[in-house]
């Protein structure tokens, strides 16, 4: 292996079960505030997400109607200062939860002090999987990261964009016409990056969406089946926010068809058994 490609969410930490946990506190504390009951406030969450096509659309709180009514057209600086408390629910709830898997800082040291290439590859847009390795300590771990285009309007406090902006060589841009699970994403990684793909390694948590890119792309694939272990509740407040369109839920089913028998080159329950697949220790999952 020269170089491992890695995807983010729910494969390096628990996405699903931080990311839930810290929108409801958020929405509870809204709610609690604006005198708003909370399924109107994720209904227009709701639309929020689909306007931007992204479910995790920083300071959307800021651009709800039931905001806008309570508050009028309020500078964003002062608007963040209204709303401190359903904001400060979501940090401290977010800051309690978000948390690397077992393993996953020292494999990463491991692979890095071995030569390997470590590349981050996320449909999360940059400033949110920017911030989340920062605080996580592993950012400095990855030679690169490939992140979604997003439509981001920034911080509500400019010092604190200019804080948490990475540096630019870190950083490559995805369109979003260009979405997972297209092999050719992988492919140009690797020659962006200089590694073939003969050598290079592809970790992810979706079978649909990750292994059945690998594998297309003819690159060994390792599935992270334990970031599918989360409880199906916090899925589900994501599935009542989500920014998929009905056009986005009948081609994930499409997907599900098609890539329905797909099987990974390796399946681990830990994200430590990279080195052991990487040392031949470790059955591939064919062999099982």
């Amino acid at each position: 292996m020269k170089m491992l490609i890695t995807d983010l969410d729910n494969t390096l930490y628990d996405w699903v079960s931080f990311f839930s946990r810290s929108f409801s506190a958020l929405v509870q504390e809204l709610s609690l505030l604006l005198h708003v009951d909370e399924e109107r406030l994720l209904d227009e969450f709701k639309a929020i997400h689909q306007k931007y096509g992204n479910t995790e659309q920083p300071f959307a709180m800021l651009e709800l109607p039931s905001v806008q009514n309570r508050f009028g057209n309020m500078d964003r600086g002062d608007l963040i200062k209204e709303l401190e408390r359903p904001a400060y629910a979501f940090n401290k709830t977010r800051k309690k939860h978000l948390k690397l898997y077992d393993s996953v800082n020292s494999t990463l040291t491991d692979l890095t002090q071995d030569g390997v290439r470590i590349v981050g590859y996320t449909e999360a847009i940059m400033e949110n999987a920017f911030y989340r390795l920062y605080k996580l300590g592993i950012v400095n771990k990855f030679t690169r990261i490939y992140t979604l285009e997003g439509n981001y309007l920034g911080h509500p406090d400019p010092e604190r964009t200019a804080f948490l902006s990475p540096p630019k060589e870190l950083i490559r841009i995805v369109p979003r016409i260009e979405r997972k699970p297209n092999p050719e994403l992988l492919l140009d990684i690797c020659r962006s990056e200089g590694i073939e793909p003969d050598h290079t390694w592809y970790i992810g948590d979706s079978l649909v969406r990750d292994i059945s890119m690998a594998r297309s792309a003819g690159i060994k694939s390792i599935w992270a089946k334990y970031g599918t272990e989360y409880d199906p509740s916090l899925w589900s407040i994501l599935v009542r926010v989500t920014h998929w369109t009905k056009e986005d839920v009948s081609r994930e089913a499409e997907l599900k068809k098609r890539f329905d028998k797909i099987s990974p080159d390796y399946t681990i329950n830990m994200f430590g058994q990279v080195i052991d697949i990487i040392g031949g220790g470790y059955k591939s999952t064919s062999d099982k």
